[in-house]
């Protein structure tokens, strides 16, 4: 096997990888739009961090091999699902929504250009905001329980 085989065999298997977190991050993100306000925010909120976790790895890998993140023009101006929006009445302390939005924003400063060290870098950023968030919201879904019981 030559080293070209061996440069190819690994590219594609590093984009399997990427495809992979790519379907688990869509999957994070549909649970929050179909998501009714319930006890399994904390559970969703866990899940996409990992799943952007899962995204950081995958484009750390990408970039490692000399891959690009093909652009997402506008992505700027998107917005998370409405459940993780501000305004919406999430749960949660406020100074942690604040890192959280200021990490979706990053995120989609991220995707609009090709760096994908800097994409890998937004979506860990993200993964730890939205997992320090999700342990708080489980803390305090705990506490109501307690209380009510």
């Amino acid at each position: 096997m030559s080293f070209r085989d061996d440069l190819d065999r690994q590219r594609a298997q590093i984009m399997r990888a990427v495809r992979q977190a790519g379907n688990d991050w869509a999957e994070a993100m549909r649970a929050h739009k179909l998501a009714p306000p319930d006890a399994g925010f904390a559970g969703r909120l866990r899940a996409l961090s990992e799943a952007a976790s899962r995204e950081q790895v995958a484009w750390e890998h990408a970039h490692a091999a000399g891959l690009l993140w093909r652009p997402i023009p506008g992505a700027e101006s998107a917005e998370p699902p409405y459940e993780l929006r501000a305004g919406t009445g999430r749960r949660g302390p406020a100074e942690l929504w604040t890192r959280f939005d200021q990490s979706v924003s990053a995120l989609n400063r991220a995707i609009t250009g090709s760096s994908a060290a800097d994409v890998a870098d937004a979506f860990g950023e993200l993964s730890d905001a939205a997992g320090v968030l999700a342990d708080a919201v489980a803390a305090e879904d705990d506490a109501a329980a307690r209380a009510a019981a």
